[in-house]
């Protein structure tokens, strides 16, 4: 299969399109890469964007193309294609309105949503699109998964803090390490020496979301301890009994207290997460793209 791949294209290894691209290869197809947010620096136009686009399709002759993330791009950037497109959302669409104007167009043949509560604002706000919407899952990069460093810190918040989060992590300070701003090796260097990644959700806004970090941090050998999951996206990952989840920030304290005294269970959770992570790469992920893709070739 050809897929000319529009997204946000770097050597970075946590960026979901470098995992993706490695994955589609393995695979066997032929990718073209087309990277919107430096062509949007280099050209300052959509319309000579739509022009170029147009002309590696007509040279290229995809299958199918696929648009990840699409930050302010304009539906007339991704118009006049003759070849089927997959829109892939990949932040949370109730948070941010920055790809309203794909979702108002009917242009996309498909679209990927990045959560249930996603789709509940398509059923609200684009009913037009609700038959072709459905939800598909973070994952990780395969060669991000390590698990033999030396363990050193109990626990560690890894995120960028949001005073919800604050709210919810300050009763528990005297146990978990809280790291921010930290991106790339820094950031897995962290993720790797910690026993326990603590997830929390960003906004009240976004309390069904499932981050990357999760599957980050199950990649580099922690056991999991988060604010309440979507109970449908545990089911749809079969990780029900992968994850400590916590309804409160007394709960979580109470947890984490129960969890420093007990090592052993610490341990099994661990062991959980290096199972769970094996199915939850994006080597994985890439065939439920392809045969969506199937469905429109």
């Amino acid at each position: 299969m050809k897929i000319l791949y529009i997204g946000v294209h770097s050597n970075e290894l946590w960026r979901s399109e470098y995992g993706l691209f490695i994955a589609f290869q393995k695979l066997g197809h032929e990718i073209k890469k087309y990277n919107y947010k430096s062509n949007r620096k280099k050209f300052k136009s959509w319309k000579k964007i739509n022009n170029e686009l147009k002309l590696l399709e007509e040279k290229f002759c995809p299958d199918i193309i696929f648009l990840q993330r699409g930050k302010n791009i304009p539906a007339k950037a991704i118009s006049n294609f003759i070849s089927p497109i997959i829109f892939w959302s990949t932040e949370p669409i109730q948070l941010k309105n920055d790809v309203d104007k794909i979702l108002n167009s009917s242009i996309p043949n498909w679209i990927l949503l990045h959560s249930y509560s996603c789709l509940d604002r398509i059923k609200s706000e684009f009913p037009h699109l609700i038959e072709k919407c459905s939800v598909i899952h973070n994952a990780c990069s395969k060669d991000i998964i390590n698990f033999h460093t030396v363990k050193s810190h109990f626990a560690i918040f890894n995120r960028n803090l949001s005073s919800r989060r604050k709210k919810w992590l300050q009763p528990s300070e005297k146990y978990i390490n809280i790291i921010q701003g930290k991106f790339g090796n820094d950031y897995f260097d962290d993720l790797k020496r910690a026993h326990i990644s603590v997830n929390i959700h960003y906004s009240d806004d976004n309390l069904d979301d499932f981050e990357t970090g999760i599957f980050e941090a199950m990649a580099s050998g922690c056991a999991i301890i988060s604010e309440r999951l979507n109970s449908q996206t545990l089911i749809d990952l079969e990780i029900e009994d992968a994850i400590i989840q916590v309804d409160s920030p007394k709960e979580l304290k109470e947890n984490l207290i129960k969890l420093k005294s007990n090592p052993e269970i610490v341990k099994e959770y661990i062991g959980k997460s290096k199972a769970i992570i094996q199915k939850n790469t994006w080597h994985e992920r890439a065939g439920l793209f392809i045969e969506k893709f199937h469905e429109f070739i």
